[in-house]
């Protein structure tokens, strides 16, 4: 087995997750997603809104993340996110109501700042939607 990777992943308001993992792939904000293995070359850059995956002991899990940046090193990676969160944090309820607010809200909508917000809206329903589907999230 190959050395593993320290994922570290923090938001101004919490630590979200930290351990060693095997391998990491996160959104960046400009060219799609970033596969990571130990040994990756440095880099930083803009995270993306969407699904950090992780291998750890063989099984894949998933973290949900919108915006921030990334840090990655031969050995560890440091996502800084505005939002993270577990799959355990997520409420699948909650996600499909605001998904359904968010597209009345855009059927409705009046002005630019309007659709721009119910589009992002949407669009964090859409992945906390898509992260509790996945096996290791909560099985829906």
């Amino acid at each position: 087995m190959s050395d593993p990777i320290l994922l570290e992943v923090v938001t101004p308001y919490k630590r979200v997750f930290g351990a060693q993992v095997a391998e990491v792939s996160f959104p960046t904000a400009d060219k799609g997603y970033y596969g990571i293995l130990p040994g990756h070359t440095p880099v930083m850059t803009p995270l993306g809104q969407g699904l950090i995956s992780y291998v750890q002991d063989g099984e894949k899990h998933w973290l949900t993340v919108f915006g921030g940046f990334a840090e990655v090193g031969s050995d560890h990676v440091t996502i800084l996110a505005r939002t993270s969160e577990t799959m355990d944090e997520l409420d699948l309820d909650r996600a499909e109501g605001a998904r359904q607010r968010a597209l009345k809200v855009l059927k409705e909508a009046q002005t630019e700042s309007d659709l721009t917000a119910a589009q992002a809206a949407l669009d964090r329903s859409i992945i906390r939607i898509q992260a509790a589907g996945h096996p290791g999230g909560h099985g829906f």
